[in-house]
């Protein structure tokens, strides 16, 4: 089959495919000086180095000379195939694994395997499998049957066997042809109206800017991708469109989809409205927030987990022994990090944190979001602590997230903490930081600890990054007092 000599098509664009059209547009045609570095293709990459060293065996080699000679693990095989009309496919295969069959090389097979990170089997775990194998089908002139998954849970790698069934290879053919159409065109696809994705993709910082420039729904809080349609379905396109309308006119015309989109109806116009005037806008005039007023100081607490294991490796605490209506001096404020270096040392970091905790038992402790209440008193339950004092401790957190929603619509995307805190003027010490970057540190860390110092001052990095949140979380409680 003759191909053209157009950039082939590889399972790295057909993953960002997947995840946004946008985004592979962008990986051909996007300017390079514009991408961010996130920590989450480096994670991906350990992840993955994890899951293959758990399934490697003694009896391997490299490349396709290893499936030549029979090897129980391939790795490193590069193939290249035009699957559709007038495109190379490009596959990069970090590892085959030899199983039953009859291929050109004797009476075994290969087949491929991927590791994947997240809850549960995407529709893209599936199609990269399906490439993987239509490649190996081409090399070893034997139908590949099923692809293995690999996850990491808890320490343990876990094993999945998936079916390639020609409908997944039907489907993964049509995918290949509409992003060979996508790729093909000199305009980018529209921005996705699921914005969550956004978050972790190294070209948010572009599609940022033009979505706000085109006042695009998906910028309004509380609306997604559904909801973006539902409203392009009633006449409404913009974000100026969506603050001119009135509320029961709205309802009315949502109702027909179900009462989970008209009995939002008011709170994203007010959002909508708040992002048009770039003001923000008080829900509750009524509501008072007496138990931050009137507390004599206040402890915050910040937490950073390892999701894969679960496990929560750092408690950051702040104590202010005085009101917080009154003047911050940031540089004097005391924190404290509290490491969790393995679960089998929970006892003694229960203590630590229940001893600090217990000098000012008035003291109100403020967070930001529901991980830190649920994982310090489940920290306590496991430790024997008695309900009396889970109780009490139950009783003195104050979720600012929590407040934020109740009492304001603020001109914002999204309320996460970094969100609200950088609109109210907070700035991390630290420039692109994330959590997902301290949990690239810890691990980069907690590997190196006992071999070099290298990555020593990554816990430095941490403790700085999870100070910075534990002040941003008392910026905006402050900022709610001052605003009340």
């Amino acid at each position: 089959m003759k191909c053209n000599t157009s950039k082939p098509i590889n399972i790295h664009l057909l993953r960002s495919w997947i995840r946004c059209r946008r985004k592979a547009w962008l990986e051909v045609y996007g300017e390079k000086q514009k991408k961010l570095w996130t920590a989450h293709s480096t994670l991906q990459l350990n992840h993955q180095i994890d899951c293959f060293h758990n399934l490697s065996q003694k009896n391997y080699g490299i490349g396709i000379q290893a499936c030549e000679e029979g090897k129980n693990i391939a790795y490193g095989v590069r193939l290249k195939y035009p699957l559709i009309k007038n495109r190379i496919i490009k596959g990069n295969l970090p590892i085959l694994k030899k199983t039953t069959g009859e291929s050109i090389w004797g009476n075994f097979s290969y087949q491929p395997v991927l590791a994947r990170q997240g809850k549960k089997i995407a529709r893209e775990h599936r199609l990269i499998l399906a490439m993987k194998g239509l490649l190996i089908n081409n090399l070893q002139k034997c139908q590949v049957e099923k692809g293995l998954l690999l996850h990491k849970e808890n320490k343990n790698i876990k094993v999945e066997t998936i079916r390639l069934s020609e409908k997944m290879n039907n489907e993964l053919i049509d995918s290949l042809l509409n992003l060979e159409k996508d790729i093909d065109t000199k305009t980018p696809p529209p921005i996705t109206s699921n914005r969550k994705k956004c978050t972790i993709c190294e070209w948010r910082k572009d599609c940022d800017a033009i979505s706000i420039k085109e006042g695009s729904l998906s910028e309004v809080s509380g609306i997604g991708a559904k909801r973006v349609f539902l409203l392009n379905k009633i006449g409404i396109n913009s974000i100026d469109e969506l603050a001119k309308i009135n509320h029961y006119k709205l309802k009315e015309k949502l109702e027909r989809y179900g009462t989970q989109h008209s009995d939002i109806s008011k709170k994203i116009i007010i959002q909508s409205q708040s992002k048009v005037s770039k003001k923000a806008i008080k829900l509750n005039p009524e509501k008072t927030l007496n138990n931050l007023k009137e507390a004599k100081g206040l402890y915050i607490y910040d937490i950073e987990a390892d999701p894969d294991i679960k496990h929560d490796f750092l408690h950051g605490l702040i104590r202010l022994p005085k009101n917080i209506k009154n003047k911050i001096s940031l540089e004097k404020t005391k924190y404290s990090p509290l490491l969790n270096l393995e679960k089998n040392t929970e006892s003694f970091l229960w203590k630590r944190i229940a001893k600090k905790l217990s000098l000012n038992k008035d003291y109100p402790i403020i967070h930001y979001g529901e991980t830190e209440p649920i994982s310090l008193l489940k920290l306590g339950l496991s430790q024997g602590a008695n309900p009396d004092e889970i109780e009490a401790l139950k009783k003195r957190f104050i979720d600012i997230h929590l407040l934020i929603r109740e009492n304001w619509c603020l001109p914002v995307s999204n309320y996460g903490l970094k969100s609200i805190a950088e609109w109210i003027g907070f700035e991390w010490k630290q420039t692109n930081i994330d959590g997902a970057r301290a949990l690239l540190w810890w691990r980069q860390w907690k590997k190196s600890r006992k071999i070099n110092k290298m990555y020593s001052r990554n816990l430095n990095s941490i403790f700085e990054y999870n100070r910075d949140d534990c002040i941003a979380t008392l910026m905006i409680a402050k900022w709610l007092i001052d605003h009340e």
